[in-house]
């Protein structure tokens, strides 16, 4: 009996993920048309692995060609692209790297591919309009302690307790890498213009980010920050947060309210 067409689909699926001969055999192939799905494999694979290298390019530095060529094709075996899309390829990346190296003194690569998959993320995020600071200035603080806040679609919290965020800024141009790797980290991945970019924050301000994006008021939001630090300094956090781009605006578009000018009386 011939083969349905979805029975020599699935066995075509099957030779571009396994070198082994025997799919290829079910398939009645010649020896040319072997040599054009082994072709096909190879580029299918090449395209992966280097749709890998371009969300992992620190990764990708500090393992080495060989070791990343070898991880990749472990982790397209065990996640297979689920997207024509293959920008969304890597997103498993960070749970198979430690599963994958065992050496303790590589922990951090986990947290560093959370890092670098946010900041791929963060590329591709939607757009957002933002208040200007006359606008921001004219939100009475009651108001704005009790709204709801507009995070930036691209923002991204990472903890580390290692120095992912100096590493990563290590192999950007004129970095330097760190002296110490076991140092914590607390990351927010912002996006102010078109380039992603890692914003270094304290314990407080990570705790205070946090609840914001989640939907807390501002006040809920200072309330776990001053918990983890009595003297966190939230007038340069707030600078640097609306200097980033982290927080847009209020939620549902609020407008903002001008404080009110006393008049004289008659």
């Amino acid at each position: 009996m011939r083969a349905s067409l979805e029975s020599l689909q699935r066995l075509f699926a099957e030779s571009l993920e396994t070198d082994r001969r025997p799919v290829l055999a079910q398939l009645r192939t010649d020896a040319a048309l072997q040599k054009r799905i082994d072709l096909y494999r190879n580029n299918v694979r090449a395209h992966r692995r280097d749709a890998l290298a371009s969300a992992y390019p620190v990764l990708r530095a500090l393992v080495g060609e060989t070791y990343f060529d070898a991880m990749s094709k472990g982790y397209a075996h065990e996640h297979p692209s689920q997207s024509g899309d293959l920008n969304r390829f890597g997103a498993a990346l960070p749970d198979f790297i430690g599963r994958y190296e065992t050496d303790p003194q590589y922990r951090y690569f986990v947290d560093l591919t959370r890092l670098e998959w946010s900041l791929h993320v963060a590329h591709y995020a939607a757009d957002a309009t933002t208040l200007t600071q006359q606008e921001w200035a004219a939100i009475r603080p009651d108001d704005l302690l009790d709204a709801q806040l507009a995070i930036h679609p691209a923002c991204a919290l990472i903890a580390s307790r290692y120095a992912i965020a100096d590493i990563w800024k290590a192999h950007q141009p004129d970095g330097s890498l760190p002296t110490q790797i076991d140092s914590p980290t607390y990351a927010l991945v912002v996006r102010p213009h078109w380039r992603p970019e890692v914003l270094v924050q304290s314990a407080a301000a990570h705790a205070a980010f946090g609840p914001l994006q989640r939907g807390a008021t501002l006040n809920e939001a200072l309330d776990a920050a001053f918990e983890i630090d009595s003297g966190f300094n939230f007038t340069s956090q707030w600078r640097e947060w609306i200097a980033t781009s982290a927080i847009t605006g209020l939620v549902h578009g609020a407008p903002p309210q001008a404080e009110s000018t006393p008049t004289a009386g008659p």
